[in-house]
């Protein structure tokens, strides 16, 4: 290898292992913790939160990361004549402080509920009257300054049923709940939104999860649906490029030790953590079996989903009938580890395998059981695995070498005005992912384009060297319509593109300039439509050297100096 080989590869190794250690300094992972919604509904006090504290500390969780006991509903008053909160004090005698102090007393963080229009969605659909004029609508700063100045409460999620029923704008309603939230000085708050779906790509900047499905059980201490849990995987299946270090789609509570079986358990636990939702726990704690502990406390299970990385997985093989596999990258988006799901939502067993190549993976790689917590040797090229019905094994596959990303699904690329929303409403004819069987991933990106913002871009192009590189763009046209292509934000117009039919796939290959490192590739039409996206290709080569193997050994000569 010559001179200039060696310092460019070293150059980014630098550039890697430096963007890599300001992640793992800073970067929040998906909140982890417990809520009284599932198990509890409006049926609280204050005896059951502070058990509840108790139990996750005896019990271990909070060894392994649960940390947050969050009140959900249930607690409202109305406001006194100054305009402050009322907290019901037959059930909350002690008041909100001096409960927030407990839950700190033992070592974790004490979480509030509120609403983002007038009226709490307990007193919408829960006679509970007393939250009737309790949500946040002109009481944002009085508010926010009693639960997290006052009160000392370090987590907020807020709801929309008082909203939507004042047909309030959402991105307005939280931009403004978040700017209360940061006039209280506090920089340590973590803040939900609770839409009941993905409320738009603003709340990437705005909050650090966002529920982005329905209530995962609208009867609260009924049985869980499995069926339910299902729907929520398939609702947050092309919404990974939403997901980054701090900011997460949150499927909502778990269901984990409430009626289902233990295989559906642990496929329950290991998509939430494969999906890098928040693991908030809605089960009582305090009357756990041995089965759903062994569940919530493994160590490697957790660790996937806490990986700081921050990337969701994707769905990177599906047969259509009830198999899939699942993977994201682990310890960095240029690593060669990976943590991978086989699925089987079938009624019976199936065998399911998972190929490296479709990993991004090169070479042997060495696999471990997650569930069983035990290694399973090296594998020339592909993994196999008899899987129970609705169960899952659960893997960490650490290559020799990475593979640099050549295809992007358009899927799973950042769809820019997907689901946005006007005054409690989706606006029509916006960009989004919808399932056909003729793309490479069994799905496309439609109804692109006529306007400026609604475009699709994929953001994390990487390229080891600056240079001229082919790239091909698939998509489905039965009419001529234009692309603007924009690289780095260096403008093309693509013109006449018809693949012939909307049953037809046609390719396009154009000489892109990409810069060294992570490049931004956007697809739009300010004028009309575009065509429907598939994917993009780009032809790399891959550098001879494993760039994460040479990371760690300058990681290690690092901390040995440092020693």
């Amino acid at each position: 290898m010559n001179c200039f080989r060696i310092n460019r590869l070293f150059s980014i190794i630098s550039f890697i292992f430096t963007t890599l250690s300001v992640f793992s300094q800073t970067a929040k992972t998906p909140l982890m913790g417990w809520s009284s919604w599932n198990n509890y509904g409006h049926n609280i006090n204050d005896s059951i939160i502070k058990a509840q504290a108790d139990a996750m500390v005896s019990s271990g969780l909070a060894d392994l990361g649960f940390k947050y006991i969050n009140i959900d509903d249930g607690f409202f008053d109305g406001r006194n004549a100054d305009g402050s909160l009322r907290i019901n004090a037959t059930i909350f005698p002690y008041g909100m402080k001096t409960l927030a102090d407990y839950i700190h007393s033992k070592g974790l963080k004490a979480g509030f509920y509120s609403e983002a229009g007038a009226n709490t969605c307990g007193s919408i659909w829960g006679a509970q009257t007393g939250g009737v004029g309790g949500g946040l609508y002109n009481y944002d700063q009085q508010d926010i300054d009693s639960i997290f100045k006052s009160w000392g409460f370090d987590f907020l999620k807020v709801d929309f049923c008082g909203g939507q029923q004042q047909g309030l704008d959402e991105e307005t309603r939280y931009t403004q709940i978040k700017k209360a939230i940061n006039n209280t000085g506090r920089t340590d708050i973590n803040f939900n939104v609770c839409r009941w779906q993905f409320p738009g790509a603003w709340v990437c900047s705005v909050a650090d999860s966002w529920r982005m499905s329905g209530d995962i059980n609208l009867t609260p201490g009924s049985i869980p649906s499995w069926n339910e849990i299902l729907k929520i995987i398939d609702q947050n299946t092309f919404l990974a490029a939403y997901a980054s270090p701090g900011h997460y789609n949150d499927m909502d509570m778990l269901e984990v030790g409430r009626g289902l079986s233990f295989e559906e358990d642990k496929s329950h636990f290991s998509m939430w953590c494969i999906l890098s939702s928040p693991l908030v726990l809605g089960n009582d704690l305090a009357n756990m079996s041995e089965q759903t502990k062994s569940i919530l406390t493994n160590p490697e299970v957790i660790a996937v989903n806490q990986d700081t990385t921050g990337l969701q997985a994707r769905r990177i093989w599906d047969n259509g009938s009830g198999l899939q596999v699942w993977a994201k990258n682990l310890n960095g988006k240029l690593s060669n580890e990976r943590a991978v799901v086989l699925f089987n939502r079938r009624d019976t067993a199936a065998s399911i395998s998972v190929k490296w190549k479709d990993l991004n993976l090169e070479g042997p790689a060495t696999v471990r059981d997650l569930w069983e917590r035990r290694d399973l040797g090296i594998m020339d090229s592909m993994f196999t695995a008899e899987i129970p019905s609705h169960g899952v094994v659960m893997l960490k596959v650490v290559g020799k070498q990475n593979k640099l990303q050549q295809v992007f699904e358009a899927e799973y690329a950042w769809i820019n005005t997907f689901n946005l929303t006007k005054n409690s409403k989706i606006l029509p004819n916006q960009g989004r992912a919808v399932v056909d069987t003729l793309c490479s991933g069994h799905a496309k990106v439609a109804w692109l384009g006529n306007c400026a913002d609604n475009y699709i871009e994929f953001r994390d192009v990487y390229v080891y060297s600056d240079g001229k590189y082919k790239l091909s763009i698939s998509y489905i046209s039965g009419e001529n319509r234009n692309i603007t292509l924009s690289v780095n934000g260096i403008d093309r117009v693509l013109k006449k593109l018809n693949s012939g039919d909307w049953k037809t796939i046609g390719n396009k290959t154009i000489t892109v300039k990409l810069n060294k490192g992570y490049n931004t590739i956007r697809l739009s039409n300010a004028n009309g439509w575009m065509p429907d996206v598939d994917k993009i290709q780009l032809k790399v080569k891959s550098d001879a050297l494993n760039v994460v193997e040479v990371l760690k050994v300058e990681s290690r000569k690092s901390k040995e100096a440092d020693a």
